[in-house]
């Protein structure tokens, strides 16, 4: 299997569409058509884990945050050096980071999954829009014209691709003076047999889409119609749910606490509630207060509050338990091997890291 085959893999399971745009998920570093040895799955991409990878013969690392947030204008040694080492050893280097917090059976689906949270609807619905294409083309070039939408990121639906409906049907127009037209005579009243092909595209990759179209499509001027699905979308930032008991707050904090070996929580209490109605952002989740104080929460479990967003969530009325950021997203690695083992991806492959660890100790 090569660097390539794998990240189409990795694109059926996420795909990496769903990225925030300030993200960096997909590639980092990679020869795409390289055999891929072993795999070594963590959530950061540190010294550590990169010695591991050499230990273990690994060329390439599948990491939940990626290396690379921003462009770089030059790599040395002494500057980069862990950036350096990969690339000097060609240790292929691939990121699944807001794609997979967003996208349904994700991290924080994974997570919520653990911690017996029945999932009812994210904390914040993905904002990019989704559009149905409609093309309509001659029959013997509809094949043609279907695999190039789907090269350009058409027709993926969830965990599945290449979607789309098709009908046949007959297609009328005339060419008047000054057209190159690929099927009939200027002036002339032409009845072709046609199929209308259906499908789903993102607003990120509409553009490519149509251009792709345009290209494969054997009239001068193709025929095509684009409207925006309105339909919720039940993937985003982090979810809310409910757990089967009702708790005593601290009793579920300190259970939570064994639940995810976190290392220690922080509580902060602005009521007595019972806890039945439950948020959860893995990572950092402090931007979602307001959202979550909107929801009737009865706790919000994430990590990475600051002083004065605990101030802020105290001043909402809203209980809080902060978890360290690694101990919410080191589950990434479980989350992520079992995906790919149902996809098909050699378990003898597949390293967890042992090296991974937060970078904070507690003295």
């Amino acid at each position: 299997m090569k660097v390539k085959t794998l990240l189409s893999n990795l694109d059926i399971i996420v795909p990496f569409s769903l990225q925030e745009n300030f993200d960096n998920s997909g590639i980092q570093f990679a020869d795409l058509y390289a055999p891929v040895v072993k795999i070594l799955l963590s959530l950061d991409t540190t010294q550590d884990v990169l010695d591991e990878a050499l230990e273990n013969n690994v060329n390439l690392i599948i990491s939940h945050h990626p290396l690379l947030f921003s462009p770089l204008k030059q790599i040395t040694k002494q500057k980069s050096p862990l950036l350096y080492q990969i690339v000097t050893s060609k240790i292929n280097l691939i990121a699944m980071h807001t794609n997979y917090d967003l996208a349904e059976g994700g991290l924080n689906d994974y997570v919520a999954n653990l911690l017996g949270i029945k999932k009812i609807a994210p904390l914040q619905r993905s904002s990019e829009k989704v559009f149905k294409f409609a093309i309509y083309v001659p029959i013997k070039h509809a094949d043609k014209v279907r695999r190039a939408l789907f090269n350009a990121g058409a027709g993926k639906i969830g965990n599945y691709t290449e979607t789309s409906f098709n009908i046949a049907g007959q297609g009328t127009f005339k060419p008047m003076e000054g057209t190159n037209p690929f099927i009939g005579k200027i002036g002339e009243k032409e009845i072709v047999s046609e199929i209308k092909i259906e499908t789903v595209v993102s607003e990120r990759n509409l553009e490519s889409a149509i251009q792709a179209m345009k290209i494969a499509h054997p009239y001068e001027e193709p025929a095509y119609d684009i409207y925006e699905i309105l339909s919720k979308r039940n993937y985003g930032i982090g979810l809310w749910g409910k757990v089967d008991s009702v708790w005593q707050l601290e009793e579920f904090s300190r259970w939570l606490k064994d639940k995810l070996q976190a290392k220690y929580v922080r509580l902060i209490k602005s009521n007595d509630r019972k806890i039945k109605k439950v948020a959860l952002c893995t990572g950092a989740g402090s931007s979602l207060i307001e959202n979550v104080s909107n929801l009737d929460i009865d706790l919000y479990i994430t990590g990475d509050i600051t002083y004065h967003h605990a101030l802020r969530a105290k001043e909402l009325g809203l209980n809080i338990l902060e978890i360290e950021h690694f101990d919410t997203e080191k589950f990434f690695v479980e989350a992520i091997y079992d995906q790919l083992v149902k996809l098909g991806i050699p378990k003898g492959i597949l390293i967890k890291s042992k090296k991974m660890e937060s970078p904070y100790q507690l003295l």
